[in-house]
């Protein structure tokens, strides 16, 4: 049966000699990459009981990751019942109870859910990393265009597993993510954006908002809004250098600026050179021509 590959997920390669399990019936080529979910599965066939967890189960929920632990040349396995760590080249063990309830099953990779999986993100992302991490599980979008999102988890099962792992490591940073996520966050960059604005004392925007014309035909679903200052803001990421999507955002921005609206966008290269901090700015200013005032 032909396996599944994902071109999202990296590629893995350093503990492809030790797949070559004659009793398994595994045979994997010296040195040729095999996509996350391919070795996952292997990893997890060869290895009963185990389970993958941490940046592995992150990244197999195509949860966004700190580029260091997007390209790890290690699985993550960790054994149900809290047994002793996996040992295996390529394998990093850990020693781990999980609830039965959560493990799931993911394109047949049995996994740690994405609320535990979050969690246990805790332990080695920044603050921002583990917002963003949140608000990709809990993140649900229903548009009348471009792709709609089903969240994997609730915030409220967010919240649940920090309560019942009161006393694990990353705990504290775990609650202070939670206080910050939200619904509706598209990707990495639009939820630092948002806290980055927090941090210098903006007003915290709106998420899914919808700028509609008077006969109610929706012109925009801008990453963030300010509907009491007529302020939208979009992030850019290098996609909107196509000729096509540049068309598309001008014809936006012309059709949001004929009703009074003003769009801010900020660019994948303004962050670059002045951070998410730096580029605020243009966002507090817009704001206060819109009549807010600082306090």
């Amino acid at each position: 049966m032909k396996e599944q590959r994902d071109a999202g997920l990296p590629a893995h390669r350093a503990w492809q000699a030790d797949l070559r399990v004659a009793s398994r019936g595994i045979r994997v080529p010296w040195d040729e990459a095999q996509d996350l979910l391919h070795s996952a599965r292997l990893l997890t066939d060869a290895s009963p009981g185990c389970i993958c967890c941490r940046s592995t189960a992150a990244l197999l929920w195509k949860c966004p990751l700190p580029f260091e632990l997007q390209r790890e040349l290690t699985i993550h396995l960790t054994q149900r019942d809290g047994g002793s760590r996996p040992v295996r080249k390529g394998v990093t063990g850990h020693r781990m109870v999980i609830d039965p309830a959560d493990v799931q099953i993911l394109d047949r990779v049995p996994l740690t859910s994405p609320a535990r999986t979050w969690l246990d993100l805790a332990a080695v992302l920044p603050l921002d990393d583990l917002v963003a991490a949140a608000d990709h599980f809990i993140c649900q979008q229903s548009r009348s265009f471009g792709h709609n999102r089903t969240a994997l988890c609730t915030l409220e099962d967010l919240r649940n597993q920090a309560g019942a792992h009161s006393g694990m490591r990353g705990i504290r940073i775990a609650r202070v993510a939670l206080d910050l996520a939200r619904v509706g966050a598209d990707s990495v960059p639009e939820t630092k954006l948002r806290l980055a604005l927090s941090r210098q004392g903006l007003p915290e925007p709106e998420l899914r908002y919808v700028v509609c014309d008077p006969t109610g035909w929706e012109l925009a679903w801008p990453d963030l809004a300010y509907p009491r200052f007529r302020v939208v803001v979009n992030y850019d990421g290098s996609h909107h250098l196509e000729a096509a999507q540049k068309e598309s955002d001008i014809r936006r921005d012309e059709s949001l600026a004929a009703l009074g609206w003003t769009s801010i966008t900020i660019t994948a290269g303004q962050v670059r050179v002045w951070g998410f901090d730096g580029v605020v700015y243009r966002v507090r200013d817009a704001l206060v021509r819109g009549g807010w005032r600082e306090r």
